[in-house]
């Protein structure tokens, strides 16, 4: 919803295929609904969802393949807020066999299911949102709290929810490199900081003007690194990072650094293997003026 949106009435007809994703094989129809990214449509009576393969009944409605993503996949905060479908494509919401599906949805037993499912999935937004450990599940104050306010809940292994995690970032990657895609010129910035433990990391963010000329900064990676040896081979840790997100050489328009020292060092290199411009952040260098 955010770069389509300024794209012509004939791209936004046109029927495109988002390359390279890692396990993803995205199909991007402007004219339907943007749920139609995580599905593959199989024949005219089924479709399979593009993260976990599971195959749903399709009877020209995104109802269910809605629901599906909100429920196993937790895709409600950060995308179906953008899904606005056509009113034709919720043509059976009367369907007989949509009915009799909703009303077997609010059996008690599925409403007990749906519920844990909901907690779990608000746990696991708990633990990325205020970055607190897996291991929180373990702790018996933490229990004793959950315990009291749903008896019925179990709570998950440290490892379960770990899963749940690395899964959780898979979908928000597919969906940030099909944004991306979309993209006619990226800034990318490489920033090395330290944390309160004294550890340095380096974080490499993508710059964007998107569709509606809004700025847009989409954190690609951050990392451990020392800095010495991570300037060394910059280059090298900047290609392999934009590869992962589908990311050609031509599309970036130049890399900011963050130290004078470090766009000398690296600019040449950058320029003669990749063809990208440096320059250094305006704000670091005034700083080291003073």
């Amino acid at each position: 919803g955010m770069a389509a949106g300024s794209s012509a009435p004939s791209a936004r007809r046109r029927r495109e295929r988002v390359p390279d994703g890692p396990s993803s094989v995205l199909y991007v129809n402007r004219r339907k609904s943007k749920v139609w990214n995580y599905y593959t449509k199989l024949g005219d009576a089924y479709v399979e969802c593009n993260v976990c393969k599971k195959q749903l009944s399709f009877h020209n409605s995104t109802t269910t393949m809605r629901e599906h993503l909100v429920r196993k996949h937790s895709i409600h905060d950060t995308l179906l807020s953008q899904f606005k479908d056509d009113p034709a494509s919720e043509s059976d919401y009367t369907a007989p066999e949509t009915t009799l599906k909703r009303s077997r949805q609010m059996t008690p037993e599925n409403h007990s299911e749906l519920r844990s499912d909901v907690i779990l999935e608000l746990m696991l937004e708990m633990i990325f949102r205020d970055l607190h450990p897996l291991s929180i599940v373990e702790d018996k104050g933490f229990g004793l709290l959950l315990g009291y306010l749903e008896p019925s809940f179990s709570l998950p292994a440290s490892t379960q929810l770990s899963d749940m995690l690395q899964h959780r970032y898979n979908v928000v990657k597919q969906y940030l490199e099909c944004y991306l895609q979309t993209v006619q010129a990226i800034a990318v910035s490489v920033e090395f900081w330290e944390s309160q433990l004294g550890q340095t990391y380096l974080t490499i963010t993508a710059n964007v003007i998107n569709g509606e000329w809004q700025r847009a900064r989409c954190i690609l990676e951050t990392q451990q690194a020392h800095r010495d040896d991570a300037e060394g081979n910059l280059a090298e840790k900047l290609y392999t990072v934009l590869s992962e997100f589908g990311l050609s050489g031509k599309s970036i328009f130049c890399v900011v650094q963050d130290s004078p020292w470090s766009t000398v060092a690296n600019g040449q290199q950058l320029e003669d293997m990749y063809g990208w411009r440096s320059l250094c952040c305006a704000a670091r260098s005034l700083h080291h003026c003073v």
